[in-house]
């Protein structure tokens, strides 16, 4: 993510039920504990919390349990907590003494997460702990997703309402749900739920900066009918697999030239090669740039030669396109096992056809601010099943109009092959508003505690903000958060002494508020 510069130990926690041990650089405490001795007071409250919450699973449109988690926690510290009709959470915390007269701050964070793993990776979201380790300053999961977007901004908000030593007003701590997917939390929450008229998001990944804008999105969801036919015999199945790609989210990363294993996969057959396409398979979020991709096809036993050679070519022009991805893979390999229903040739260059013909990436660069991305689109998922090709895209945009132009681009392409196009979702721009009393206030308490200047960023990706901003007039908003890197994938870290400075700043910030 570019950052743009505008301006312009366990106390309070039920600890009894927890193993925690001091964990050695690069190994794993008992239980997951993710604490080292050089921790603050402040850091192991959050760490405690956020390995609490790590043993709850909590994919995107299965958050019953942690919403139900978070409602006991605020009844056994004596808080209020109200639950909606989309699990959303929201605890009301009373003011600190001589606060008391104050209006109510919210800090808000989601409490989903985005699911991906490893491929060696046995985990099972639905029921597994997230195993976390701790690795000198920075703490990940084995194998997995993290989860500290954003269970790392619950922990920040909850550690920080339950330190005694900590003055605040009257916080109200919102938690919403399925922001990972739709945002339909947010987008659900009724007028009224809550009184704050400033509001902390917790879901930032750049300790030290301030976000105070984000892009909008859709979400198209492509589905070609496919025509079957029993496997002709006399030909050959193959396997073309892209994998060993970064990958990271489709509005973080977007802008780093990753490449696409969907997008690869569809580049590299969608060429006059008389295949017939079986399955194509890669991806599982649309909100992630995706890592691994696979076709099986079968292929005339005379042509295999050629093939090669395209692809080939097509792997040394791949690795000169996006020269970070120093562990591509192109692999092209007999079938495990052969097809018993194909597509036609005419059927399966057509499919790959469309799939290639969506943009990927980056499709227009700001004006206003150049290096952000102002138009993407990231192919996220591409699965072949009940005789559809389904294709999830995620478009993301800072302008309503060029937003329409390409979901629009995306169903004429779509349309053109025979397939339906249906928007699923849409979130609104989080426009900024760099005169705002707490965006001022927020620069001056950094910089209070600091001495040094906060940074100011606009960012592609999306965050409820927007639909905040959209359902409250007059409510101001800003976006903070600890350093997280590689979100959205199983590489994703989150930096430990971060969470201490995110803390006192936030302390500051609430104070003055």
């Amino acid at each position: 993510m570019k950052r743009f510069v505008a301006m312009l130990l366990c106390a309070g926690l039920a600890c009894a039920s927890m193993s925690f041990r001091v964990c050695a650089a690069g190994q794993e405490g008992a239980g997951g504990g993710p604490f080292l001795a050089s921790d603050s007071e402040a850091t192991r409250r959050i760490l405690a919390v956020f390995e609490a919450l790590s043993r709850i699973p909590r994919c995107s449109k299965h958050e019953a349990a942690v919403s139900e988690w978070l409602a006991g926690h605020a009844a056994e510290r004596g808080w209020t907590a109200r639950v909606d009709g989309h699990r959303n959470v929201l605890v009301s915390v009373p003011a600190s003494k001589g606060f008391e007269g104050r209006v109510p701050v919210v800090l808000q964070a989601h409490m989903d997460m985005v699911c991906q793993k490893d491929d060696a990776s046995t985990h099972d979201f639905e029921k597994d702990p997230i195993s976390l380790v701790r690795e000198g300053e920075w703490l990940r999961a084995d194998g997995t997703t993290l989860g500290a977007d954003d269970g790392m901004g619950i922990a920040v908000a909850l550690a920080l309402a339950e330190d005694p030593s900590s003055p605040h007003p009257p916080l109200e701590l919102l938690f919403t749900t399925d922001e990972e997917i739709d945002m339909s939390g947010a987008c659900g929450l009724s007028e009224g739920f809550f009184s704050g008229r400033k509001l902390i998001n917790i879901d930032s990944e750049n300790e030290g900066t301030v976000t105070i804008g984000a892009a909008g999105g859709i979400k198209t969801v492509v589905a070609l009918p496919l025509a079957y036919a029993a496997a002709e015999q006399g030909r050959q199945a193959y396997s073309l697999r892209i994998d060993g790609l970064l990958g990271g989210h489709s509005g973080v990363e977007i802008d780093k030239n990753r490449a696409n294993a969907n997008a690869l996969v569809a580049e590299a057959l969608a060429a006059d090669i008389p295949l017939r396409l079986a399955t194509f398979n890669g991806g599982s979020a649309d909100n992630v740039i995706t890592r691994t991709s696979e076709a099986v096809f079968t292929l005339p036993a005379d042509r295999l030669d050629a093939l090669q050679k395209r692809l080939a070519v097509f792997e040394r022009d791949a690795r000169k396109r996006f020269p970070d991805e120093t562990q591509l893979a192109v692999t092209l390999t007999p079938a495990a096992d052969s097809p018993q229903q194909t597509l036609s040739e005419a059927d399966s260059a057509k499919a790959l056809r469309m799939v290639a013909d969506f943009p990927q990436g980056v499709i227009e660069w700001s004006k206003q601010l150049p290096g952000l991305p102002e138009t993407s689109n990231n192919i996220g998922v591409v699965k072949t099943g009940d005789d559809t090709l389904t294709v999830v895209t995620f478009q993301r945009s800072f302008s309503l109009a060029k937003l329409e132009d390409v979901a629009r681009g995306i169903e004429q392409t779509a349309t053109k092959s025979g397939a339906v196009a249906t928007r699923r979702s849409t979130f609104p721009a989080w426009p900024p508003n760099p005169e705002s009393d707490l965006y001022k206030k927020s620069l001056a308490a950094y910089e209070g505690v600091f001495k040094t200047p906060m940074k100011t960023e606009i960012i592609h990706a999306g965050l409820e903000c927007g639909y905040m901003a959209a359902s409250t007039p007059g409510l101001e908003i800003i976006s903070i958060g600890p350093t997280m890197e590689n979100v959205h994938t199983p590489r994703e870290r989150v930096h430990v002494p971060s969470l201490e400075r995110i803390t006192a700043f936030l302390q500051a910030l609430v104070r003055e508020l």
